[in-house]
């Protein structure tokens, strides 16, 4: 699923919240490296060395049309990134065929470009350690590979901070079908973090947060070898109502469910009483059930290794929900997997007026 998808309704009253070329939208893939740094940022510690991103998409020539064995000239960068001029580009890495009807190949490994990026993106940003390191090394990977080619950039205003440890890292990402997406992390005096929509008010950082921890979930989480699983999240008012908040809650959810569920036939019933302290592990273990995360990592029913992504990503999300629900929330979820798989995990989480929902699409 791409960020659009997460934010429900609210893409359509305000604009994706990332600068566009041309009013181009993002490609799902580059939905994953702009999720990936704004999820960086809002991980990066309040104490941590301040930087910011700007992230625009575009449109250049194909891979087919123009193979970047060198850079292109530098007009056409500028007019792919949205920049006013260039004064450099190095190619970091590209696919190039030797004739007509040849494969494209690499003159330098993925994992070497990665491991360039992996060290430039740390610089930048300062991030160490645990779940922010493991989200760089996803970022250095989507960039760098498998299909990608690469330019690291300089312009005037870039150059002017000059060589250092905190030297900007400006990039422009093309796929094989010549969309592109300009990645400059560069210092500032904070982190700056992640756009939010102005009509979700005060839930407005919360959602985005949410959509980018699902984005990559589905990137990293597959019911099989073509189908992601898919994940979604509502949060809205019950209204007025002395009645057990649960069961208004599970009315809520069946009536406004997307896939046009009928409160007779999916009711309280099906649903089971979690405790906030189990909740986490409930969520992660029903989640991963016989699915793949890595396919290079592991294989179907195998734990999930220790520091990998996957597990990170899934505790925020936990930790989220629970935060924004507060304490006294009532936690009920249905479809976790006993004898053998389930379709779809729901999780009801009710407190005072509010109800929210996050549903797994395990299809």
């Amino acid at each position: 699923m791409d960020l659009t998808t997460a934010y429900s309704d609210a893409r359509h009253r305000q604009p994706d919240p990332v600068k566009r070329a041309g009013g181009r939208r993002p490609t799902n893939e580059q939905w994953v490296m702009v999720a990936a740094v704004w999820l960086l940022a809002a991980w990066s510690p309040e104490e941590t060395t301040g930087w910011a991103a700007t992230l625009v998409p575009g449109r250049t020539k194909s891979r087919e049309d123009q193979q970047w064995p060198k850079p292109p000239p530098l007009p056409e960068i500028a007019e792919a990134g949205d920049l006013p001029a260039v004064s450099g580009a190095t190619v970091l890495t590209s696919r190039v065929s030797v004739g007509p009807g040849r494969p494209y190949g690499s003159a330098r490994s993925d994992a070497e470009v990665a491991d360039e990026l992996a060290t430039s993106i740390t610089e930048v940003t300062g991030v160490r350690g645990g779940r922010g390191e493991a989200l760089v090394r996803l970022l250095a990977d989507r960039i760098a590979g498998p299909y990608s080619d690469v330019l690291r950039l300089t312009t005037a205003a870039g150059a002017s901070n000059g060589p250092g440890p905190r030297e900007p890292l400006h990039l422009l990402h093309r796929d094989t079908w010549g969309s592109t997406l300009r990645v400059l992390l560069e210092a500032a005096p904070k982190v700056q973090q992640p756009p939010a929509f102005a009509a979700e008010g005060a839930d407005g950082p919360l959602r985005t947060r949410i959509a980018c921890l699902m984005t990559l979930l589905s990137e990293l989480l597959w019911v099989d070898n073509n189908t992601p699983v898919t994940f979604r999240f509502r949060l809205d008012q019950l209204g007025q109502g002395d009645g057990n908040r649960m069961t208004e809650a599970v009315r809520w959810w069946a009536e406004s469910g997307e896939n046009g569920e009928n409160v007779n036939e999916r009711g309280e019933g099906e649903f089971q009483t979690v405790s906030a302290a189990e909740f986490p592990a409930r969520l992660r273990n029903g989640i991963l059930f016989n699915r793949l995360w890595d396919e290079d990592d592991a294989e179907d029913g195998e734990e999930l290794p220790d520091g990998h992504l996957v597990a990170f990503l899934m505790d925020d999300l936990s930790d989220l929900l629970l935060t924004r629900m507060g304490e006294g929330a009532r936690i009920a979820c249905a479809g976790y997997p006993s004898d053998g798989a389930h379709e779809r995990i729901t999780v009801l989480l009710a407190a005072g007026q509010e109800a929210a929902v996050l549903e797994v699409d395990l299809t």
